[in-house]
């Protein structure tokens, strides 16, 4: 396999090139744009539904996060 060093992007035209650095040079007003939800911001679940119920439950009965319950759990198991 060989590589080839170029110093242009085909169908990238100076012009082209021009209109982009003015546009970015202006600015983008973010604030406008509508927000869209991350996809990876998911809970992934690697446990049966239940499990992460009883685990939600035990957290706000202790008044503790999911996390703690978690390694709580973890702990108590490695004893």
């Amino acid at each position: 396999m060989s590589d080839e060093i170029i110093d242009s992007v085909p169908a990238l035209t100076d012009a082209r090139v021009t209109d982009l650095v003015q546009e970015a040079e202006a600015g983008c007003e973010l604030t406008a744009r509508a927000s869209e939800q991350n996809p990876h911001s998911h809970r992934v679940q690697l446990v049966p539904e239940d499990v992460l119920d009883a685990i939600d439950e035990r957290a706000a009965k202790d008044g503790q996060s999911p996390d703690a319950v978690v390694r709580e759990g973890a702990l108590e198991l490695s004893r």
